[in-house]
Order: structure tokens, then C-alpha cells, then sequence
């Protein structure tokens, strides 16, 4: 489980908040992932063409868009909140998941761009989980967030083993 430590080195201990997409394949012609080192490569492909071959490939789009969108507010509000928060932690736990949302983005559409419908039923259910748990932490209503499926697995980084390597990382 590589991926989950480089996540956490490179992504929530690296330096401020950015988006990943420079390209969001809806409102430019080209979905462009800026890539992590460590993590997952950049990547750039016309998805109006792709959507001919791959029509998930639009789905995927909007997905990716929104993950961005909330990996970023989560990014930017974090730091306001207290180690000691569970919301804190929790929100982080949807950073990760991004994170490894991305990655499996790439690698699919590179190599397997068939399974791109199930990387959108998994990224589609983290998108509402990750939703909610913002809007509650910005609300500041209990987290308690229902469990839409199993996208941390699919990604890569099961839920549990997310929780254990953030309660190490901020109890350090």
C-alpha cells in the first residue's frame, strides 16, 4: 500500500493547496491531470474525441471536476481546523480518497480505458460522501457520513488503513 504513504507525504504534508486538474474536459477540450510525484503521472487526452471511442469518458469528466472542486475546499479548510478535530481528520480521509481516485484515473486511462464505468460508479459514491462530510464540517454538524459503497477499496486505500496512517501522522 504504497500509494497511501506517498499520498500522505506528498499530498497532505506537501506544500498548499492546488487543484489537479488544469483541464477539466467539459469546459475546455482537453482533460489535463497534473500529476503528483510519487502518486500518479500527468496525463492529457482530447476528451471530445475520446468520448467518440469512450463515451464514459464524459462521465468521468464532470466526476473528476467535482473531486477537484472539493479536494481543493477541503485543502483550503483544513488547516483552520484543530489536529485534535475529528473533522479534521475525517475531511482528510476524503483527500485521500481523491487522491487515489486520480491515480486510478490515470492508470484506467492509460491502460484500461474499459474500465472506466466502474471508476465512475466508485468516484461518483465518494463525490457524495465527500460532498456531505463538507457541507457538515462547514455546517458544523456531527460527520457522521453514510457509507455509499466500497470506493475506498476500489481506489486502493482501504478505509481503515486511512484512519490508522492519519492517526499516526497527526498524533507525530
Amino acid at each position: 500500500m504504497a500509494i497511501l504513504g506517498a499520498i500522505i507525504s506528498r499530498v497532505l504534508a506537501g506544500p498548499g493547496c492546488r487543484k489537479i486538474l488544469s483541464g477539466d474536459g467539459i469546459t475546455s477540450p482537453d482533460l489535463t491531470i497534473r500529476g503528483t510525484a510519487g502518486v500518479f503521472e500527468s496525463l492529457s487526452i482530447d476528451a471530445r474525441s475520446v468520448r467518440k471511442s469512450v463515451p464514459a469518458v464524459g462521465d468521468a469528466c464532470g466526476i473528476a471536476k467535482n473531486l477537484d472542486e472539493y479536494q481543493f475546499l477541503i485543502c483550503s479548510l483544513v488547516p483552520s481546523l484543530p489536529d485534535s478535530a475529528p473533522s479534521k481528520r475525517r475531511l482528510q480521509k476524503y483527500r485521500v480518497a481523491i487522491a487515489a481516485a486520480f491515480a486510478s484515473l490515470v492508470r484506467i486511462l492509460k491502460e484500461k480505458p474499459d474500465e472506466l464505468g466502474q471508476w465512475n460508479t466508485h468516484a461518483r459514491s465518494l463525490l457524495e460522501e465527500t460532498s456531505e462530510a463538507y457541507l457538515k464540517a462547514r455546517s458544523n454538524e456531527n460527520l457522521k457520513v453514510a457509507r455509499r459503497g466500497k470506493a475506498f477499496e476500489f481506489f486502493g486505500v482501504p478505509e481503515e488503513a486511512v484512519e490508522a496512517a492519519l492517526r499516526a501522522f497527526y498524533e507525530d
